[in-house]
């Protein structure tokens, strides 16, 4: 796994959300994060730095949640 979602999913994160991370969708997990919070083409440290802040504010958080969940989100 990559290095923040490894971070992410043993927070519980994934699970808050629905969302099963597994060897296959894990590179797919971080780039749609990349996208959604603006980093596309960055490096793991500049993305994690940035979804931090994303989870860290109420607004971001529900815009990431419910984005990772309609594409990766248990049916």
């Amino acid at each position: 796994m990559t290095c923040f979602i490894a971070h992410m999913n043993k927070a519980g994160y994934f699970e808050e959300i629905g969302v099963t991370v597994t060897q296959k969708n894990s590179k797919a997990l971080e780039v749609a994060i990349a996208k959604i919070v603006g980093q596309s083409g960055q490096h793991c440290p500049v993305i994690w730095k940035e979804t931090k802040r994303w989870l860290a504010d109420p607004d971001k958080k529900a815009v990431l949640d419910r984005e990772l969940k309609r594409k990766f989100g248990e049916k």
